[in-house]
C-alpha cells in the first residue's frame, strides 16, 4: 500500500510539474490546450464541409466532439511511445518503475481532455442543445477511455526502446485510425455489416456514446461498449505485463 501510495504521488507530482512545464514554453500557455483541437477543427470541417461537401445539421458539433475524444487517445499513445525511451538518464540516476512514464502522459493529457471536454459541452448547449441526466454517465465513458489509452501506452513505450522504427509506424497507424475511428461520418449511415466492423475499434464505440449523450441527449447503449470493455482490459493487463517484464532492461539500453 505504501509503494502504491508513492507511485501515485509521483505521477501526481510529475503530471503537475510537465503541466506547468508545457505551459511556460509558450506564449499562449494554457490557451493552447483550447487552440490546438479548435485549429484541427477548423481545417477538417473546412476539408470535408467545402471541399468534399460531406455534413451534416450540427456538422461542426459533431465533428469537434470526435476531435477532441480522439486526439486525446491518439495524442497520448504517439507522446507516450517515446516517454520511456526519452528518460535514459533519469532511470541511471534512480530506480523508478518505467510505468510511471507513460502513465504520467496519459494524466497530463487527460487533464487538457478534460478541459476541451468540457468546451465542447459550452459548444453544444450554445448551439441549443439542452443537457440531460444522462450526462451523469460521461464519467464511465471517461473511466473506460482512460483504461484503453493507458493500456495501448504503455504496450508502445514498452516497445519503442527496442525498436525505434515503431515511431513512424505508430504514426501512421494513427493517421489511418482516425478514419475508422467515426470521427467525420456517423456510424449508422453505414452498413449494419460495416457498423460491426467498426464498432470493435473501441475508441470509435466510446465516440459514438459520447455522442448519444452530449449532441442527442439519449442514454449510452452500453452493448457496443462491451468489446471495448474487454479489449481496454485486456490492452492494460499486455502493457502492465511488457513494462514490468522489461522494467530493469530499458535503463540498459542505448
Amino acid at each position: 500500500m505504501i509503494k502504491l501510495l508513492k507511485f501515485v504521488n509521483l505521477i501526481t507530482f510529475r503530471t503537475i510539474a510537465e503541466l506547468k512545464s508545457e505551459a511556460t514554453r509558450t506564449y499562449a500557455g494554457y490557451l493552447w490546450w483550447i487552440l490546438e483541437p479548435l485549429m484541427s477543427l477548423a481545417v477538417y470541417y473546412v476539408a470535408f464541409k467545402y471541399i468534399f461537401h460531406r455534413g451534416t445539421d450540427n456538422f461542426a458539433v459533431f465533428l469537434f466532439s470526435g476531435i477532441v475524444i480522439y486526439r486525446f487517445f491518439a495524442g497520448t499513445v504517439v507522446r507516450s511511445a517515446t516517454s520511456i525511451a526519452s528518460n535514459q538518464s533519469l532511470m541511471q540516476l534512480v530506480y523508478i518503475h518505467k510505468s510511471l512514464f507513460p502513465l504520467s502522459v496519459v494524466f497530463v493529457n487527460l487533464v487538457k481532455f478534460l478541459v476541451t471536454l468540457m468546451l465542447v459541452i459550452i459548444v453544444v448547449w450554445l448551439s441549443g442543445i439542452t443537457p440531460t441526466w444522462s450526462y451523469i454517465t460521461i464519467p464511465l465513458l471517461i473511466f473506460l477511455q482512460i483504461l484503453l489509452t493507458a493500456g495501448c501506452s504503455m504496450i508502445c513505450a514498452a516497445i519503442t526502446p527496442f525498436f525505434p522504427d515503431f515511431l513512424p509506424i505508430l504514426g501512421t497507424i494513427m493517421h489511418l485510425l482516425i478514419f475508422l475511428s467515426g470521427v467525420f461520418h456517423d456510424i449508422n449511415t453505414l452498413s449494419p455489416k460495416a457498423q460491426t466492423i467498426i464498432r470493435l475499434n473501441p475508441i470509435a464505440a466510446m465516440i459514438e456514446q459520447y455522442r448519444m449523450i452530449i449532441l442527442h441527449g439519449a442514454w449510452p447503449d452500453f452493448k457496443p461498449l462491451v468489446p471495448a470493455i474487454f479489449e481496454s482490459i485486456i490492452l492494460l493487463s499486455i502493457g502492465a505485463f511488457l513494462i514490468n517484464l522489461f522494467n530493469r532492461h530499458f535503463p540498459k539500453l542505448s
